[in-house]
């Protein structure tokens, strides 16, 4: 079964106010942002499913059980799902800390490294969420 908003280029969150949500647990970082994304949207979500785990969140929208909020998957969408981004898009900052004057383990400098090189123009790379 297909989403009724499934083949938009984009969509406002408020045009799922109806729908059920599948979503990350209260705790979790991406629950914060999807309650207060939904919260400016003027609704409160209905939740069908939590779960601790972004990969089973995605797994509950495949089966058709509820629509999520979630940065896109690494891979592409999910089988079975579609990723719309939200107009206005949504952001999340994530830091990145490591101790100064400190020589580190060849993983840590190859992960800082790797991490660095995708910053944006501005020192920022950005996660929409879909």
């Amino acid at each position: 079964m297909r989403h009724r908003l499934a083949r938009r280029s984009k969509l406002r969150l408020a045009e799922l106010a109806e729908d059920d949500f599948v979503a990350t647990r209260p705790g979790y970082g991406l629950r914060q942002i999807f309650t207060g994304l939904a919260e400016r949207a003027g609704f409160e979500p209905r939740l069908a499913f939590e779960s601790e785990e972004v990969d089973t969140v995605r797994g509950l929208v495949a089966a058709g059980l509820g629509v999520a909020l979630l940065p896109p998957g690494d891979n592409g969408p999910a089988p079975g799902t579609v990723e719309v981004p939200l107009d206005p898009p949504a952001h999340r900052t994530i830091g990145l800390a490591w101790p100064a004057g400190r020589i580190l383990p060849p993983a840590v400098r190859t992960f800082r490294d790797f991490t660095l090189a995708r910053r944006n123009f501005n020192g920022n790379r950005r996660s929409d969420f879909h």
